[in-house]
């Protein structure tokens, strides 16, 4: 969990998006070229199976989210778009982990208005 909220954390502030990383061993998880600033969601588990995600249960009979058949976020005008919002609000918070999950799921809204998936 530390790495992903530091992965986050470099995302933001790089400042721009990262687009392909055509090294990393998973590429493309998604699709080819995808852009992969948000390879760990922001919004996870957003619920929402309009962007191709769904609940799965595990041998332990625990629900899941399951986004591995998301393309919505690794769109580059999406993932821009996301940034752009999200560093809007970097003046109230000195790091991406300490926005509360309601704002962020504002941003999912209005960033998903903006542009839908499929």
């Amino acid at each position: 969990m530390e790495f992903i909220r530091r992965y986050l954390a470099s995302a933001v502030a790089a400042g721009k998006i990262k687009g392909s990383n055509l090294n990393c061993e998973y590429y493309p998880c998604h699709f080819e070229g995808q852009d992969c600033t948000w390879c760990f969601c922001p919004f996870y588990p957003c619920g929402d199976i309009q962007v191709g995600g769904k609940w799965i249960v595990k041998s332990w009979s625990r629900k899941i989210w399951d986004c591995s058949s998301c393309n919505w976020i690794h769109k580059p005008e999406v993932a821009h778009e996301v940034l752009k919002e999200i560093l809007q609000l970097m003046n109230a918070y000195s790091d991406i982990n300490e926005i509360p999950r309601k704002k962020l799921l504002k941003i999912y809204s209005k960033v998903k208005a903006k542009h839908p998936p499929h």
